[in-house]
């Protein structure tokens, strides 16, 4: 099953500030490598991120999509998930995200859209998964 990422509003302007700097400048200037592709690119990679970020939870795993990033947790080594809020650089487009510990102190976050039905898609093939709830 397939979660896309929940997406801030307040993120959705720093990637249009982003895109705007590394599509708009470029067409103002008079250089044409530095100021041009590597921008381009940039930029390129900003809507990746934003368009393609997202989580499907698989039979064995939760396989992460994050730009051109593809991360695979297998489900039965996630120990712990925790709801937070960080605005810390992770796979994630919101500041309300799942904590995911797993694989002996391994953490990342992640933003599903619909937190309530991604955890309980995980519990499903995981049930011994401890759940802390505290914001």
């Amino acid at each position: 099953m397939y979660f896309p990422s929940k997406k801030d509003g307040w993120m959705g302007f720093l990637h249009l500030i982003i895109l705007f700097l590394c599509f708009g400048l470029p067409v103002l200037s008079d250089e044409w490598v530095w100021i041009f592709v590597i921008p381009l690119v940039l930029g390129v990679v900003n809507l990746l991120i934003w368009f393609r970020t997202g989580y499907r939870v698989e039979a064995e795993e939760v396989v992460i999509y994050y730009g051109l990033i593809t991360l695979r947790v297998p489900i039965q080594e996630i120990e712990r998930v925790a709801f937070i809020k960080s605005p810390f650089v992770g796979p994630a487009l919101s500041v309300d995200r799942i904590g995911i510990t797993y694989s002996a102190s391994k953490f990342l976050t992640v933003s599903p859209r619909n937190q309530e039905e991604f955890l309980q898609v995980l519990r499903e093939s995981n049930p011994n998964l401890v759940v802390d709830r505290r914001d």
